[in-house]
Formats: C-alpha cells, sequence, structure tokens
C-alpha cells in the first residue's frame, strides 16, 4: 500500500481499516480489496464466508494477506479481534464468525467508549471496548459512555457504509431526520466531547474492573472464594458466574439489600440508575445489553458476594442482599440459579448455603450444607443402597458419644436415627426406604424429629459436618464389614451356654444365674449385627425395662479375658455362617471429626486408669464412674466395653464368688479322677473339696458339669452309679436291650435308668422301663445305619428326614428347597434344625444375598452317608409306620 498507518496498542481490526480509509482518503470499499479481503455487496455475503464485522475473527489466510499488503505481524492481527479472548472472555462461533450472546455479557454489534482514549488517539477504538463486561477505562478512570449524546444511538452498531470515506472519532450512526430511505449524512457528533462519570484511582468499580481485565488475560480465576477451591477455574468460568449472579441481583436484590452492601463509594452511583432498574426487572438481564452503570452496580453486588473467603461466608451475604419480609419470597430469589448455563459448583454451593435457614435438617444433608463444597444429590440413585453395606443398624458407639449432646441422651434413640441420616447423606433416596432397609430400626418420623431436637439444641453444626465427613469417608474407602449381610443372618444359636460357661471358667468369674448370660449374648448381638438388642432372637431380647440394670451392670462386670472369650465365639460364629476374614466390629477413624469440635464427649480425654481403679472399688457403679468423670454414663459403658478393668484378686476366702474356687478344682480333679474318687473309692463331695482347698458347693457343680449323678445331702443307701451316655444309647437303641434290664446289670432301677436315658437325651417310655414297638422299630433302624446317623434316629421318621436333608442341599436356599418339595418354609426350618442338634453339628451355611446355601464338612458327609445307604434305606423307611 502507497501509505501503512501503524496500529495501536489494544486497538481493534475494523478501527484500523478505518484509519487506513481516513488517511488514504478512501471508502473502506476500496481499502479492504487492497488488503487482500473481500467486500460485502449483499446479504447473503456472510454464507461465502465475508463477515460483516473483520474485528471478531480473521481466517488465516485472510491474515496473511493484509500482513503482506501492511507488513504488520500475523499474531498481531489475530490478536486485534475478539478471537484473541475466545475461551476466556467471550465464546465465539468459528464456523459463522459470530459472538455468542449466550455466554457471559457476548454481544454481536456495538461498542462502549472512552471520550479520553479517542481524544488523545483521534478517533481509534480500543478492542476491549467491544467486551460486554468491560463498563470502566482504567487509563483516564472513568465509566464508559454507551451512546452517542446526540443521535442516542451505540456507536458500531452498524457497519460504515464502505463507498463513504469515514471519520474517525465522530458517530456514523446515519441521521434519521434526514426522512425514509438511505441517507448519506451521518450523525458526525464527535465522541470525543462526550462526558462520563470520572472516578477517584480507588474506587471500588476500578478496582472490580482491574479484577476482572487480569482474570481475562491470565486465564486463572484466583481471587476469593476462588482461591480457596480445591480445584482451579477459568476466567471463562468465574466471569460466567458473575455474569449470572449480578443479572439475578439486579432483578432480586431489594432496594435496602443492595444499597446496604455496596461500598460508600459506589452509592452514589446506584442512587443515579436506581430509576432504571425496574425496566430489567421481570426479564432476564443477561440478555439484553444494559448501560455501563447499571452492569456496574451488578458486577460490583457480585463481588461483594463472590468476593468473601468461603462459600459459606459468600452465601450468608447473597441471603442478606436478596432477603424479603417473606421467608419464602427469600427463598424463591434463591432457587433457580443451578440452571443458568454455564455456572460453576462454586456459585452452585453459594447458593445452597445462602438457603440454609431456610431449609430442614434432612434436606440439608442432602444438600451436604456443612461441606466445603455442597452440591445437589446426583439424579441418579444407588448411593445410598452402596452406603448401607457399610453402616451399622445402630451408630457406631464411638461416634454416637462423640456426637450425642453434652446433656445425654437416649442412645437406643439416637443411633438409629444417626445411622439413617448418614445414609441420607447427598442422595436423594425416601428416608422410609432407608430406615427399612437398616431393619426397621427406627422410622421417618423418629429420624426427622431426632435431627429437629439436635438442630434446635445448638449442637447441629457439629453433627452435621461431622455426618457429612463421615459420608464422604465411606464413599471413598471400603469397609472391612458388610452390615447387610450381618442384618440377614441367624443368631439363635449365638453363644451357647456351655460356650459361656467355659468362656466365665477360663476367665476365673462367676457365669451367674442365666440373666448375665442373656446380657453377654445380647451384647455380643449388638457387636455383631449393628441391631439394637430388642431385635435379638427372643430368648436373649433386651425387651423390658427391668433388664436395664443389668445391661448397665455387664460393663462393669467384664474382664480382658471375658471380652476375649466373648470376641473368640463371636468369630466362631461368623466362620460357621461362612464369613471369614472381617473383623468382629469396626468403627471409622475418629481423625475425620478433626477441627470440628465435639457435640459430646471425647473418649480419648477419659482417664482410663481412673476408671478402671473405680469401677473395681467397692460400692462403686458406672453411673457414679461417670459422675465423678465429668462425663455421661454411655461414654463410660462404651469405653468400658472397649477395654475392661482387670479383675482385682480375692482373697481365698471370696474364691468361691468369682469362680477362681471352680478353675482350682477342674484343675485338681479331671473328670476320670473325680470319678475315681466319688465311685471308687466313695469319697464324698466334702471330702473331694478338702482335698482340693475349696467348698462342697464348688465340687457340687464340678460333678454336675461332669454329668455325675450326686446324692442329696442327709441321704441313706448306696450311692447311684454313674451310667456312661454312648454306652446307654449302644444297649438301648442298638441291641434293643430293656432298661429294666440294663439296670439290673449296674445295680440302679428302671425309674434311675429312665433319668439318665433323658439325661443323655435318648427317648423312653416310662411303663415298667420296657420300650414301646416303636422304639425297638427305631433300635433296628440305628444299628443298620451308618455311624454317623445314628445319634439322628431319636424318633419315628428318621429316614424320612435325612432324605429330606439330602434332597434340600441341592437347592440353593431353604425357601426355594421348601417351594420344590411343597413344604412350608417354617416347617422345613425346624426339621433342618432338628437334624443339626441330633447330629451335634452345624449342617448348613445359610445363604445369602452374595452366595447361596452350601453344606458344611459335617454336612457334606452327612449327605454322602444318606445316599451311600441306598435302598436299604428306603425300605427301613417303607417299614415305619
Amino acid at each position: 500500500m502507497p501509505i501503512t498507518v501503524l496500529p495501536l496498542p489494544g486497538e481493534a481490526l475494523d478501527s484500523w481499516f478505518e484509519a487506513i480509509a481516513y488517511r488514504l482518503r478512501t471508502p473502506l470499499s476500496e481499502v479492504l480489496p487492497a488488503l487482500g479481503l473481500a467486500r460485502r455487496v449483499e446479504a447473503g455475503d456472510c454464507r461465502r464466508d465475508i463477515p460483516a464485522r473483520w474485528a471478531i475473527l480473521l481466517r488465516d489466510h485472510e491474515a496473511v494477506g493484509i500482513s503482506h499488503a501492511t507488513g504488520v505481524n500475523v499474531e498481531a492481527l489475530h490478536a486485534m479481534t475478539l478471537a484473541h479472548f475466545d475461551g476466556r472472555a467471550v465464546k465465539i462461533k468459528r464456523e459463522t464468525r459470530q459472538v455468542s450472546r449466550w455466554h457471559l455479557w457476548g454481544r454481536q454489534a456495538g461498542s462502549r467508549f472512552c471520550p479520553d482514549c479517542l481524544a488523545e488517539t483521534k478517533g481509534r477504538w480500543k478492542l476491549g471496548w467491544r467486551l460486554g463486561w468491560m463498563f470502566a477505562c482504567l487509563d483516564h478512570n472513568r465509566l464508559l459512555v454507551d451512546t452517542c449524546p446526540q443521535c442516542g444511538q451505540v456507536p458500531w452498531r452498524r457497519l460504515h457504509q464502505q463507498r463513504y470515506v469515514p471519520e474517525p472519532g465522530r458517530c456514523a450512526v446515519p441521521d434519521q431526520r434526514g426522512g425514509r430511505g438511505r441517507s448519506h449524512q451521518r450523525c458526525g457528533h464527535p465522541l470525543s466531547e462526550t462526558t462520563s462519570r470520572q472516578l477517584e484511582p480507588t474506587h471500588t468499580l476500578l478496582r472490580a474492573q482491574k479484577l476482572l481485565a487480569e482474570t481475562a488475560e491470565h486465564d486463572s480465576a484466583g481471587f476469593c472464594i476462588y482461591a480457596s477451591a480445591p480445584q482451579s477455574f477459568s476466567a471463562l468460568e468465574a466471569l460466567a458466574d458473575l455474569r449470572a449472579l449480578s443479572s439475578r441481583l439486579l432483578v432480586d436484590a431489594a432496594d435496602s439489600g443492595l444499597a446496604n452492601v455496596l461500598p460508600h463509594d459506589t452509592r452514589e452511583i446506584y442512587e443515579g440508575v436506581k430509576g432504571v432498574l425496574p425496566e430489567v426487572t421481570g426479564t432476564v438481564p443477561a440478555r439484553r445489553s444494559l448501560t455501563a452503570p447499571v452492569q456496574a452496580i451488578g458486577i460490583a453486588a457480585a463481588l461483594q458476594v463472590l468476593g468473601q473467603a468461603d462459600v459459606h461466608a459468600a452465601g450468608r451475604e447473597l441471603r442478606h442482599l436478596v432477603a424479603a419480609a417473606d421467608p419464602s419470597e427469600t427463598l424463591k430469589r434463591l432457587t433457580g440459579f443451578h440452571r443458568m448455563h454455564g455456572i460453576t459448583p462454586l456459585l452452585s454451593a453459594v447458593q445452597l448455603t445462602a438457603q440454609e435457614p431456610m431449609l430442614r435438617p434432612s434436606d440439608q444433608l442432602r444438600y451436604r450444607l456443612p461441606a466445603f463444597l455442597p452440591s445437589r444429590p446426583s439424579p441418579r440413585g444407588g448411593r445410598a443402597e452402596q452406603r448401607l453395606h457399610k453402616i451399622p443398624s445402630c451408630f457406631w458407639p464411638g461416634w454416637s458419644v462423640l456426637l450425642s449432646p453434652p446433656q445425654g441422651a437416649y442412645s437406643r434413640t439416637l443411633r438409629p436415627c444417626l445411622s439413617a441420616s448418614l445414609a441420607l447423606v447427598g442422595t436423594r433416596d425416601d428416608l422410609r426406604v432407608i430406615t427399612r432397609r437398616l431393619g426397621n430400626v427406627t422410622t421417618r418420623q423418629m429420624t426427622s424429629k431426632v435431627l429437629q431436637l439436635l438442630h434446635a439444641q445448638g449442637h447441629w453444626a457439629v453433627v452435621s459436618a461431622a455426618l457429612v465427613r463421615l459420608a464422604d469417608y465411606l464413599d471413598a474407602h471400603e469397609v472391612p464389614i458388610d452390615h447387610q449381610r450381618r442384618r440377614m443372618l441367624d443368631y439363635t444359636d449365638l453363644l451357647t451356654e456351655a460356650r459361656w460357661q467355659q468362656i466365665c471358667e477360663d476367665a476365673s468369674v462367676h457365669p451367674g444365674q442365666g440373666r448375665r448370660l442373656t446380657v453377654a449374648r445380647s451384647t455380643l448381638f449388638e457387636q455383631l449385627s449393628g441391631l439394637p438388642a430388642h431385635l435379638a432372637p427372643a430368648h436373649f431380647a433386651i425387651t423390658r425395662p427391668m433388664d436395664r440394670p443389668h445391661v448397665n451392670y455387664f460393663a462393669a462386670f467384664l474382664t480382658p479375658e471375658v471380652r476375649d472369650g466373648m470376641h473368640r465365639a463371636g468369630s466362631d460364629f461368623l466362620a460357621q455362617n461362612g464369613i471369614d476374614g472381617e473383623p468382629l466390629s469396626w468403627e471409622p477413624p475418629t481423625v475425620i471429626a478433626d477441627g470440628l469440635g465435639t457435640a459430646g464427649h471425647d473418649l480419648e480425654k477419659i482417664d482410663i486408669s481412673r476408671l478402671h481403679q473405680m469401677i473395681r472399688s467397692p460400692s462403686m457403679t458406672t453411673e457414679q464412674a461417670a459422675r465423678e468423670l465429668g462425663t455421661s454414663h454411655e461414654a463410660v459403658r462404651v469405653l468400658l466395653h472397649r477395654s475392661p478393668a482387670p479383675a482385682q484378686p480375692r482373697p481365698r476366702s471370696r474364691r468361691r464368688n468369682d469362680g477362681e474356687a471352680m478353675r482350682i478344682a477342674k484343675q485338681a480333679f479331671p473328670p476320670d479322677e473325680f470319678r475315681r474318687l466319688y465311685y471308687a473309692e466313695h469319697l464324698g463331695l466334702r471330702q473331694i473339696a478338702d482335698l482340693a482347698g475349696v467348698s462342697r458347693n464348688v465340687t457340687r457343680r464340678l460333678a454336675e458339669h461332669y454329668g455325675i449323678e450326686v446324692r442329696e445331702p442327709n441321704a441313706t443307701g448306696p450311692r447311684k452309679g454313674y451310667v456312661d451316655g454312648a454306652w446307654l444309647r449302644e444297649q438301648y437303641l442298638v441291641r434293643g436291650r430293656t432298661l429294666a434290664d440294663l439296670g439290673c446289670e449296674k445295680g440302679l432301677s428302671p425309674t434311675t435308668m429312665t433319668r439318665w436315658a433323658k439325661l443323655h437325651g435318648i427317648p423312653v417310655t416310662k411303663v415298667n422301663g420296657h420300650t414301646r414297638p416303636e422304639l425297638a422299630h427305631l433300635a433296628a433302624q440305628a444299628r443298620e445305619a451308618p455311624e454317623i446317623l445314628r445319634p439322628a434316629f431319636t424318633g419315628p421318621g428318621a429316614w424320612d428326614r435325612l432324605r429330606e436333608f439330602a434332597a434340600v442341599s441341592r437347592y440353593r436356599t431353604l425357601k426355594e428347597a421348601a417351594e420344590a418339595l411343597g413344604t412350608h418354609h417354617t416347617a422345613l426350618i425346624t426339621r433342618v434344625g432338628r437334624l443339626r442338634r441330633e447330629i451335634g453339628h452345624p449342617l448348613l451355611t445359610r445363604a445369602t444375598t452374595a452366595a447361596p446355601m452350601k453344606l458344611t464338612k459335617i454336612g457334606e458327609a452327612v449327605v454322602a452317608a444318606i445316599h451311600a445307604a441306598g435302598p436299604r434305606n428306603q425300605l427301613d423307611a417303607a417299614a415305619e409306620w
């Protein structure tokens, strides 16, 4: 080109084209072809990729042509278009070279301007003025101007007529005063003479404009809540939040709210534009061009919210801005942000935290409001179902103490409700479904009531934050216990009486009179199943208020030896039900709650050694110990179950009270030695007791433990002999001898032999000590049966039960077997249970949701023996009546 005009820093491309045309005194229609660009001739040129506005985007070949004609670098040419801000401050549709008006403050045409800049550069326009979020000039500290003061139109809204020489710095909008049709006249007003509001260098609006410019230039949001976020956000995301929030505030913010939140230096500008705000109310301001002062007020208000240290402070500020007299109207103003396009999770979290006082406690958990970044529940379900496998029906004891109110709470009510609340965090699941999956240990109404009480007592912040942290931990980590599977187990045979007696004897403590065993079973049931004690099997369920004191006393009764014995019994029970590799119990680490404080009592702060001393002192109850330690009774119980107090050595005179004498007697007199002294040497119980240094009652209990019939005190006559159970079964059932005959051999009466038979579980008749015909037939069957099956022949129908058990073993579940065999589910379970008791070992491992029912090793041997008997057992069964 004959004359070259260099572009100014930050100048728009079409402004540079205008300056070249003015310098050459040539219309744009002649300058564009000289630059290698096609000029527009008709409206359809955009379909031939001839843009209406060159300042949006240049193709590479166009930039090369301009560079060849002017000598300007290609990169500098691209920087003179809005494509330089694409993905950072605007969104451009590159196929059509259009700015998306749905992102940020995108605008297809028009430009604000600074009169001082136009005066200094003689009418050259900056590219930044085309950005929708530019409202102030940082060079001259003044607000930008939106329209020409003479014609009232937005500059650069329409293209300059290409057949006329442009005049930089003057309004090029066609003059409408000349009438209809094409007007050759332009407004021509010198825009550099326009007045705009001057701002102080430290003005709030200038600081806001500088922050937006730096964010767009560095393509990173590092201010305020974005700086504290766990992830980084781009400039486009932060500007989208500002656009959405400022638009919503201009529509919904109450007059008093904006006046109170805006800085003092901005209130005067706000008062000047306040009359314009009702014009945008009821519409979405982001879809229309706002004036620079109005947009500045909206962005300043939005930065008052997003400029807080975290999302919770930002939520409080937002709630203050849009507060209305009617809470429902305030809630209405706070909803809807998540439906706006392109906002970040941070702004959605701010909106949720702003609603916190208006949400129920259960909804606060659903939205995870105590979390650093609250969020809406995922529309896809399944999270609660997965989490329920990791949560016990009764909340973990240590955590329930940590989250209980300081004044105390009923643990049997609080713990199930906390478990249901934990499953509720971050989910859309119905609370009724959750409580049902937990085993109906609580109800939806009870859970909601407990959460409301916790909220009213002022400790909700700690409790809710702990629940959210626990839910996040469970979702991110594997848990060693499948509580859903444990809830399905059959606990009927948990901790048998014989096992409890053995545990107490090994620990040198008294086993109690039966109620202690009931409490021990219920305690172990709670640890294994996670269910409350009142849902245990009926024969050891704790349902009566009168049993509560015994439950409290059991914590003081426990010793490390008893606890270890119970844990071994629990592990054996799990192994019998096909659960290997799982610990007896497990709790999440309490470090999860670090920094939250505690609503209740911290177990780690209790002096355990002092507690042990207090518990072992005379007349000290767990309630008294809790009062002296300044903690709750539940905390003492939980701590004693975790770390029982060691048993104190007792004087010799009190050994009978704690089982130590029984242990000494057992060590001194094994079963064979005791029988020799009692039967062969004819020593009395007191004489045997004197040999071991124990009381007569101890040797009497030891004789009962060994199955030795003893003579009542002061009884006369010969001592009754001992009858071995295996010998009696062999002689009576297998060989068919009568009890009278066996009594003569032993020197005992038929009545005594009947008692011995009943003691060993052998069916007898009381008519003159003779067997009935069916028992004779039963004895014949037992003689012909394999040895492992003989204990099952305790009555008619033995082969039927055995064959039925062999058939049951082929199915996946007992229910499926009952349907296939045409019998009732409950009746089948009863018959299989009877066979298990007769054989003396578990025969089946019950089915779970993950695995079908299967035979134990003994069960496999029993089935093999049934099949080995073959047709013989069919003939025997046919002979039964």
